[in-house]
C-alpha cells in the first residue's frame, strides 16, 4: 500500500491539472446529485420512497438475498470500461461522464435517504455509504485519473506523430487496475455479507 500511495502522490504532484479537472467534475456532479431530488416531481419522489422502503423492509424481513456475483460484476465491469477507455484517444469525455455518474449517484443516494427517513436518514446514509461506496468512488476516481492521463498521452503522440512507447506507463496502469480490482472486491464482499446485517440491526 505504501508503494501505491507513493506512486499516486508523485503522479498527482506531476499532473495537477488532470487531478484538479477531475476534482471539479466530482464536485459539480456531487452538488448536482444533492439538489436533484428537489426538481423531481411528487410522483417520482413517492416512487423513490417506496423503492427505498421496500429495499430496507426486504433486508429487515430476511427476504433480501445478497448476490455477491452481481456486486462483483457491476464493480468489475465499470472499472474495466474505464480501464479500456484509457487506450482510446477519444475516451476522455466518456471517462468524465462515468466519474460524473458515480459521484452523482453517491450524493443522490445520500439525499434520497435523508429525504425519506428525515433525521434518521443521516445515520442510514452514513451506514449505507461508508465504507463500500466511498471505496468504490475512490477506486473509480484513481482509475479515471490514470485512464485520462493515458488518453492524453496517446492523443499528443498521435497529433505529434511521434513514437509511442508506453511500456513503463502500462506497467503502472496495470498495477493501478489490479489494486482497484482488489479494493472493489473487498467492497463487494462488505456490501454482500456485512451491510445487510448492519441495516437489519439499525432499521
Amino acid at each position: 500500500m505504501n508503494k501505491l500511495f507513493n506512486i499516486i502522490f508523485k503522479d498527482l504532484k506531476k499532473d495537477k491539472s488532470i487531478y484538479i479537472s477531475l476534482i471539479v467534475v466530482f464536485i459539480i456532479s456531487f452538488l448536482f446529485g444533492l439538489f436533484f431530488i428537489t426538481i423531481l416531481k411528487d410522483g417520482d419522489r413517492q416512487q423513490l420512497s417506496i423503492h427505498i422502503n421496500n429495499y430496507f423492509d426486504s433486508i429487515k424481513n430476511g427476504t433480501f438475498i445478497p448476490n455477491l456475483k452481481n456486486n462483483l460484476l457491476n464493480n468489475y465491469i465499470f472499472d474495466a470500461i474505464i480501464f479500456i477507455l484509457g487506450f482510446s484517444i477519444i475516451g476522455i469525455p466518456f471517462i468524465i461522464i462515468m466519474l460524473f455518474y458515480k459521484s452523482f449517484i453517491l450524493s443522490f443516494t445520500i439525499t434520497s435517504l435523508i429525504y425519506n427517513f428525515k433525521f434518521d436518514g443521516i445515520l442510514f446514509s452514513f451506514i449505507y455509504v461508508f465504507p463500500h461506496l466511498i471505496i468504490n468512488l475512490l477506486s473509480y476516481f484513481f482509475m479515471c485519473y490514470y485512464s485520462f492521463k493515458l488518453c492524453l498521452n496517446l492523443f499528443y503522440k498521435v497529433i505529434n506523430k511521434s513514437f509511442i512507447n508506453f511500456n513503463n506507463y502500462i506497467k503502472k496502469y496495470l498495477f493501478i487496475f489490479f489494486i482497484t480490482v482488489v479494493l472493489l472486491s473487498f467492497s463487494a464482499l462488505y456490501e454482500t455479507f456485512i451491510l445487510p446485517y448492519i441495516i437489519k440491526i439499525i432499521y
